[in-house]
């Protein structure tokens, strides 16, 4: 309140992101089978095997030890193959019952049914300026439709206000959020989990404001970019930024100077910014677990094996692996096997979503 009353302008708006899904080219499949010992295993299209692995032993209410995960190098997954689905669930249990392997491969329809999409999500912001742009503090609202059941979605209404920092100078900030529960299909983490759509509503905010102050959109924001090596108004540690030269670029590479409220009716420029996390367990949720780990095994005839609990995806996460150990022992790539998502073998991961 005292950011905001020491402002020349306060700007208030309310916005509304619908939501979408996601569309992975593969849909979610699984198999479950029970060996001669009565462990079962299940194969799935997943992007979590060691959370699934946890969630799985739990809900049939079978030891850790008698289960085994093995995530099959899968066709996409952007967030919707993250959580432990029901035909999981289902094929695992008719498996133990049946005593035989179980197959459910969903159709796209039903993939939808099942969703774990982005929120919907109703935003409120109140932001102070002063007159030549600079932003004095900043509070912002959002209320999710979370459908019926919880999945990710505290990590989603968590990261639909902490990243608004991480782009533009705010000396103050606030941040409530609140998560409702409705009968729909359950949303979850989606490409930016949470992320996209307070900044789909901070930057048409600042345009709103570029116009009612008479400074060129581009110019506001590049007189507010947050500065390297410096701390946020909610203790985020900023590194190094590029954005104000990505934002000279575009402006000289989109000739905005002649473009912008310069084209006929109906045609027009426009600018938006903002901020990129890699990995979300370590930068965000910092603590001394382990987020992922790697065990090596070589033979006598120098072939190396990797063993690590990520999830290839369609990322290259398995190339990557590969390439980091020859360089290190000085090896070829092609001496090199990767061994990965099997919860009976790899060390524990926490999965391969934000951008892993």
């Amino acid at each position: 309140n005292e950011a905001l009353a020491r402002a020349d302008h306060v700007f208030e708006d309310v916005f509304f992101y619908q939501g979408n899904t996601h569309l992975p080219i593969e849909q979610h499949a699984s198999v479950a089978a029970v060996d001669g010992e009565g462990k079962l295993t299940l194969w799935s299209s997943t992007q979590v095997p060691h959370y699934i692995h946890r969630a799985l032993a739990n809900a049939l209410q079978i030891p850790p030890a008698h289960v085994r995960v093995i995530a099959c190098p899968n066709g996409g997954g952007f967030g919707g193959k993250c959580d432990l689905h029901n035909h999981e669930i289902v094929v695992s249990k008719a498996a133990i019952l049946l005593d035989r392997p179980v197959k459910i491969c969903l159709t796209r329809e039903e993939v939808f049914y099942m969703h774990r999409g982005r929120h919907p999500v109703l935003m409120k912001m109140r932001t102070g300026v002063t007159k030549d742009g600079k932003i004095t503090g900043m509070h912002t609202q959002t209320l999710l439709d979370g459908g019926a059941y919880g999945g990710y979605g505290a990590a989603s209404t968590f990261y639909t206000g902490v990243l608004q920092t991480t782009t533009y100078e705010i000396p103050r900030y606030k941040f409530d959020a609140c998560r409702v529960f409705t009968n729909k299909p359950p949303c979850g983490p989606k490409r930016g989990h949470g992320t996209p759509q307070p900044r789909f509503g901070q930057e048409v905010q600042l345009d709103k404001i570029a116009e009612k102050l008479k400074i060129d959109p581009a110019e506001l924001r590049l007189g507010i970019v947050a500065k390297p090596n410096t701390l946020t108004a909610n203790w985020l540690k900023l590194g190094t930024i590029g954005l104000a030269e990505c934002i000279r670029k575009v402006v000289a590479s989109s000739d905005w100077k002649n473009k912008f409220k310069q084209l006929p009716e109906g045609r027009g420029v426009g600018l938006a910014c903002g901020a990129y996390l890699c990995g979300a367990g370590l930068p965000i949720y910092w603590n001394k677990m382990p987020q992922s780990g790697v065990q090596l095994l070589i033979d006598r005839s120098g072939q190396v094996t990797v063993f690590c609990g990520a999830t290839e995806i369609g990322q290259g996460s398995d190339d990557v692996l590969a390439a980091i150990v020859a360089e290190v022992l000085g090896i070829d790539a092609y001496d090199v096997r990767c061994v990965t998502g099997d919860t009976g073998l790899t060390p524990v991961d926490l999965g391969s979503y934000s951008s892993r």
